[in-house]
């Protein structure tokens, strides 16, 4: 802990919003499926969220470019802006007077869009203040603080979301709220004027931007297999919650009642306990190991243990499922991540790190889409698709790492 003291005290300040943002956004987030499933059916939400999906991708290429042609500070404080205008509407449509679905899913669009925005100008702002030698404590700390705001989101949410959905968007609108000012108060630009390009700001200017990694076919290679690395880790968000909304079997422990929303709190609790306690230990034995045996095994035991979870109704064989996927949550994350740092050219981290942001909005789209077409591809369909997914996803990644490194023009 004492080495958080001597960080620049911009990552300081981020790591305090990262855990204010996740710890708040847990209580609602993974439940929205929920929500949007009881008013507009399992069909419907699947495209909403492949809008929101969509919309997400979109602005996190115009994020990443912005970053440069802005600096972080100015482009975190407009993503932010619409983070706080989103959740206030989402609020407003969800107040003890009435309830508007429709104009609920438009503030959380808002938010997502936001969140899209500021996500690339925060990691570049994290790269710029870090150096070689605290980044990958940066990283590490930032991780297992996401994982305690998760853990007591879920469980805030698990308990509340139902009967207190108000009360918690209020929550969620004074986070936003603190997290803008933080930015506006106290964050410092890390990226003069002197050094940003002379680029324009207009979209064709942002594509023309991510030319040099499509260039990169190895890098391309390994975003196609990440993209199937995305699919997978959604769908505790996505196909999990519907599924066990609509197919879990009711029953009582220890005297509490545990319905499929609560069940999706218990499963979110273990993923996130596990990884607390487990991380650093696992970690140690998996960094002995081949990067790419560590990055196999943790893939297809992860995508193994969701298609599990999606052919099972109870809580016994739910939880098993959750240590399964869990496990290889833990193996699997910090070879992807390892193996994604040495594909980068290191003279255009920033870039890659923006279209690798990009990636996740694509594989949420497909994780999306699976929802949709769950009503006819039934439990069974949906876990053997996401079986067939993680094989590709696997062999994509592996087979990026055997590539040989590219080239740039001169």
């Amino acid at each position: 802990m004492s080495e958080f003291f001597t960080l620049n005290r911009n990552l300081q300040l981020r790591i305090v919003m990262v855990f204010l943002s996740v710890l708040l956004g847990s209580t609602v987030g993974p439940n929205m499926t929920i929500y949007y499933v009881r008013y507009f059916g399992a069909f419907w939400t699947g495209l909403l969220l492949l809008v929101v999906s969509v919309a997400g991708f979109l602005a996190g290429l115009y994020g990443g470019h912005m970053a440069d042609i802005w600096g972080r500070k100015r482009t975190m404080m407009v993503g932010s802006a619409g983070i706080v205008g989103g959740y206030a509407l989402a609020m407003l449509m969800n107040s003890p007077l009435f309830v508007n679905p429709y104009v609920t899913f438009f503030g959380f669009l808002l938010t997502t869009v936001g969140y899209g925005f500021a996500d690339p100008a925060e990691e570049a702002m994290l790269i710029d203040v870090s150096t070689p030698q605290n980044r990958q404590f940066i990283y590490a700390l930032i991780y297992w603080i996401i994982n305690v705001g998760v853990m007591i989101g879920a469980a805030l949410g698990g308990w509340f979301f139902r009967d207190y959905l108000f009360e918690l968007l209020l929550a969620l609108v004074i986070g936003a709220l603190v997290n803008l000012s933080i930015i506006v108060f106290l964050v410092s630009e890390t990226f003069p004027k002197e050094k940003r390009p002379t680029h324009s700001p207009s979209v064709w200017s942002a594509v023309k931007s991510y030319r040099n990694v499509l260039r990169d076919r190895r890098y391309v290679v390994f975003s196609l297999g990440m993209i199937g690395a995305t699919i997978i880790f959604s769908q505790a968000d996505y196909y999990l919650p519907a599924h066990l909304a609509e197919s879990f079997h009711s029953t009582t422990l220890f005297g509490v009642s545990i319905y499929g929303q609560r069940m999706l709190s218990v499963m979110t609790l273990t993923n996130t306990v596990m990884v607390i306690l487990l991380m650093g230990v696992i970690g140690k034995i998996t960094r002995e190991l081949p990067l790419r045996r560590t990055l196999a095994v943790g893939l297809l035991m992860q995508g193994g243990g969701f298609a599990l979870a999606f052919l099972l109704n109870d809580w016994a064989p739910l939880l098993a499922a959750a240590v399964i996927l869990t496990m290889g949550e833990i193996i699997g994350v910090p070879a992807n991540q390892t193996l994604r740092a040495d594909l980068m050219n290191p003279k255009q981290i920033g870039t890659y790190s923006g279209f690798s942001a990009a990636m996740r909005p694509i594989g949420m789209i497909i994780a999306s889409l699976l929802v949709s077409l769950s009503p006819f591809l039934k439990n069974y369909g949906v876990a053997l698709v996401l079986v067939l997914l993680t094989i590709g996803a696997v062999y994509l990644l592996l087979r990026a790492e055997a590539m040989p490194a590219y080239e740039e023009e001169v």
